[in-house]
Formats: C-alpha cells, structure tokens, sequence
C-alpha cells in the first residue's frame, strides 16, 4: 500500500522542515504555529489516492436546476472548529467523520455554533480511522482511502469526540478499539455516499443545497506553507512535498466574486494557524482541472447521506395493514432470454402483474403509467427505457391500443384490491417480449409503477420491483449470469407467489442488502424517474433498437 504522509528534508539557511507524519507528537501538545512561513510545524497528510471510483455509485443529476445558483454559498456556520490532525496521516478521517459526518449531523439536527464547539457534536476521527481494518489502512496511523473509510461508517458508524478525544492515538490498529467505542457508533451511521461529477457547477448545486463536498487533491509546496485569505489558483515546486502529497479535506462553499473567477470555501484540518484561520480559497478552474486529483488522474468527489429512515438492508417481508387510498405495486414473476429459440441475444420475455394493494381505485383519469427500465449499477444517470403502458382517458374506455412496439395505453381503472393482469383479461399474469440495447457492463432492470409519482402513496417504495438484487453484467445487450459458469444467460425466475404481505414488502423492492450497503436506494431512483418523467426526458429515452421490432404481443 503506498504511504502518503511524507518525508522529506529542506535546508534553507540551516533550517530543517519536517513535512510528514515521521514523529507523531500529539495535536493535543503541539504548539500554535504562529507563522508556517518560517516555523517547522509539522502537518500530516493521509489520503492514500487508491480508490477505485469506478465502484462507488454516481449521484443522479437532476433536481438541482442549472440556472438558479445563488452567487455564494456558505455552510460554514454548520461546521465544528477547526481541528488539527497534527502530524497523523488522518486527513481521510477528519474530512470524513470531524468534519463530513458533523456537518450533516448537525443541520439535521439544528445545532447552533455553540453546539457544535462541544465534543459531544463533534465525530472523532481517532474513532473512525481506528475501526478501518488495519489491511486497509498503513500502520502507525499511516493514510487510507476515502471509501475504506466511508464503509466503516456506512456499516459501523462513528462516536463522539466526547467518547473518543484525538489523543493518545498509538499505532491506530484495530485492537486498541474499546467495545463501548463501537457501541455509540452503531447510532452515527450514514445511509450511503456518492461520487460526484468533476464539475464546477455540480459541486456548487450540492453546495447551495446545503450539502458539503468531500474531496481529495494532491498538494504543492505552496500549499503547505499558505497564510493569506487570497485565492489559491495554481501550483508552485513539488521540491518539498515529493509526488505523493495527497490530502483528504471537505468544500463548505462557494462566492464567485471571489477571485478573478470565483473561489471554493476548503475546510483543512491543521490548525487555525494553518491558512485563513484553517480555511483556504481555491480557484475554481484551478480546483477542477489540477487540483482535485488522484494519482490515477480522476477526480475524487463525494457527497453523503446522513441516515434517517434509511432503507433496512435485512428487509423484513411481515405483511403490514391494507393501505388506505391507492397503494400500486409491480411483480415479476419471470425474466428470460428467448436466444435459444429466437436467435436474438437482445430478444428477452418477462412475465409481470400490478397489484393495486390500497383500498382506492387506480383510475384511468388519473393519467398514470408503468415502465421497465434498465440502469447502469453505478451510475444510474445511465438508463434506458425498454418498455411503458400508460393508463389515461385517450382511447375509448375499457379498452387499449399498441402504438408502437414498446408503448400501449390503456383507459382501464384498477379498483383496490385488484390487479392488472385479471383486471383486462382475467388473467394470472402478463408476458411481452422486449430487446435490450447494446450495453455492456453491469446494469439492473427494474419494473417501476406509477413512474410520474401521480398517486400519494402510503409507501411509494414497493412501486419498484428489481429483477435483480445484484448488479446483471451484459455484454452487447445479452444478460450473463455471473455466478454461473461462463457464458451462462442471466433468467430471473420469482419462486414466490404474490400473496397480499409479500406484494406490499418483499426484498426486490430495494437493492440495498448487508452485502451491498451502498447500492442505489428505492428513494433515489424512483425520485430520478418521477423527475425524468415530469421533464419529458424519460419518453425521449425510449431506446432506438426497438424500433421496427415486433408488435407488442400479451400473452398468459
């Protein structure tokens, strides 16, 4: 594992500066530097640049409006002291948990700046960088990576620095984790965290939504020795710091008259008597395109969700009362690949049903449509529609009409109590053919009904139903099966009968398992495509390949 604390020796005038976490003084007795310029304060980076960022879901683009950005944003009051890692590589621990964590805890729970100064609000980053297991991290407090750490709170959590002060650190490994440590930790978790786009006006959207960014960046030496509140727009020598200087620190806002072309707000944690008082203004073209960056040349940016009412990972299927009003909710009972009979790898047939489980009726007039869709397993803002039925007043009532291979419309009203399938034709269930795309990589279909989010449901999360809980790979738009042996098909068959308990709550509708922590939860994409299909874009996303395909046919 590459180490990113740093060593490294400077003669200037005799004067040696020690710019790593070589000797590990502890923040609590270091002392005030009142002049980095000149004194040898020490200041421990930690971000080891090894993510994988190709396996941390993207965050879906939408809802943040393009043209209505407030010209500043300042998260600044939400945010606990400054902190000082001292010469630690902890950095990854301190954005995350001092910083991160302490931020979203504390506007969710409206806690003043006061409130914030005390220990009890604020999250230890000893705490969270100690439960990182000790493969994952270097030794002697030594540097990790930002998922590592985003795991561990996601799954464990993080305490307090009132249980946990930044003293005493030792080597940071595992064993010296104390039980009750852990136990206040399982009640500071996050629900999950997602990479951002590497753009100005992504982070400044997530930022004017009271969302702070997290991020890492490789620094130079004139970084390190910062004192002014001016605006840092380029790199000097990396004489100094060497090619490994990569450091972890969070985005607490935005003023584009600041500078020749506006700034970011950047929270460090070394000390008041590091930069602006802690803080650093940093160009934003400069931030984009030199900055933010890994070894590998990407750009690691990532938001968080705090947890509140967050999904339940070991999904408990009870069957709860019948809803009140109108409560839809999709099943699949098979998906399966026709290229043995068809000769078409994109050819596939799924048999499905929806349920009206709410006591009110579904009707036509309500205008409201049903939609199979597939997206990408990490980054849903890449998704496609392979086929949708429409429920409205346009054709005569009781009947429907196909208008194309991969649309129909149907003026048919669904009392409660009742479902699709029996409803139209007295049948068990529906099957239709329909052809996927030519995607490779690993994707989920999922079944969504009521995509517009027309009717207020009692729970809007069983509108989806995953043909899937793992992530499907495809390569040229044929589904494999990637725990069977090569070049097997991928067929989802439902081994559950649709009974009133299991068609309200059963496990496909969430991806999110103990296994899978941080899959794309119901919430957000069911929120992506209600959003999709108010803007029009979900119909303009209706695949090309179906075109001059077959009818639609329903069969039983």
């Amino acid at each position: 594992m590459k180490t990113t604390t740093l060593a490294f020796y400077a003669v200037l005038f005799g004067l040696v500066f020690f710019l790593a976490a070589c000797q590990k003084d502890d923040p609590a007795d270091m002392q005030p530097n009142p002049d980095p310029t000149v004194d040898s304060l020490s200041f421990g980076l930690g971000w080891t640049g090894e993510d994988n960022l190709d396996e941390v879901p993207s965050a879906t683009n939408f809802g943040f409006g393009n043209n209505n950005l407030p010209a500043s944003a300042d998260l600044g009051a939400h945010f606990p002291p400054i902190g000082n890692q001292g010469q630690y590589g902890t950095c990854v621990a301190w954005a995350v948990a001092y910083n991160g964590k302490t931020v979203l805890d504390g506007m969710d729970r409206g806690l003043s700046a006061g409130d914030l100064a005390s220990a009890a609000n604020q999250f230890s980053p000893k705490d969270l960088f100690t439960a990182i297991p000790d493969q994952q991290k270097a030794p002697d407090c030594n540097g990790t990576n930002f998922t590592f750490a985003l795991d561990v709170l996601q799954e464990r959590g993080v305490a307090s620095m009132q249980t946990v002060p930044y003293t005493n650190l030792g080597d940071c490994s595992q064993n010296s984790l104390d039980p009750s440590w852990t136990q206040e930790a399982s009640q500071n978790r996050i629900q999950y965290y997602r990479k951002i786009e590497p753009t100005v006006q992504s982070i400044k959207q997530n930022l004017a939504n009271n969302i702070p960014v997290i991020f890492g960046a490789r620094l130079a030496d004139n970084f390190m020795t910062w004192n002014s509140d001016a605006v840092l727009s380029s790199s000097t020598t990396y004489n100094n710091v060497g090619q490994h200087a990569y450091h972890a620190m969070v985005i607490s806002g935005y003023d584009d008259s600041k500078g020749p072309g506006g700034a970011f707000r950047v929270v460090n944690s070394w000390s008041e008597q590091w930069g602006d008082r802690g803080f650093i203004w940093i160009d934003y073209n400069y931030f984009i395109n030199e900055f933010c960056t890994g070894p590998d040349g990407s750009a690691p940016l990532f938001i968080v969700a705090n947890e509140q009412g967050a999904e339940d990972p070991n999904n408990d299927p009870d069957p709860g009362p019948a809803a009140a009003g109108v409560d839809l909710a999709p099943w699949v009972y098979s998906d399966m690949s026709t290229f043995f009979t068809s000769g078409d790898p994109a050819e596939r047939v799924i048999d499905l049903n929806i349920f009206n489980v709410g006591s009110q009726s579904a009707d036509a007039s309500a205008d409201w449509s049903i939609y199979y869709i597939y997206f990408n397993a990490f980054n849903a803002n890449d998704y496609g529609v392979l086929f949708y039925d429409e429920f409205n007043t346009s054709v005569a009532s009781n009947t429907y009409e196909c208008p194309t291979s991969y649309n129909c419309v149907f003026n048919l009203n669904l009392p409660g109590g009742s479902d699709f399938a029996s409803t139209a034709w007295g049948w068990e269930s529906v099957s239709r053919t329909y052809y996927m795309p030519n995607i490779t990589g690993f994707y989920y279909l999922v079944l969504i009904a009521d995509a517009g989010d027309v009717f207020q449901e009692g729970d809007e999360l069983n509108n989806l139903f995953y043909t899937s809980i793992e992530p499907i790979w495809f390569e040229g738009g044929y589904a494999r099966d990637g725990s069977a042996p090569a070049h097997a098909r991928f067929e989802f068959r439902n081994e559950l009968q649709p009974r009133s308990g299991l068609i309200r709550d059963n496990a496909h509708h969430s991806l999110v398992t103990p296994a899978n922590r941080n899959a794309y939860t119901a919430e957000e994409i069911a929120a992506l495509i209600a959003h999709e299909k108010r803007s029009g874009r979900l119909d303009e996303q209706v695949d090309a390949h179906v075109q001059g395909r077959p009818k639609t046919v329903f069969s039983d």
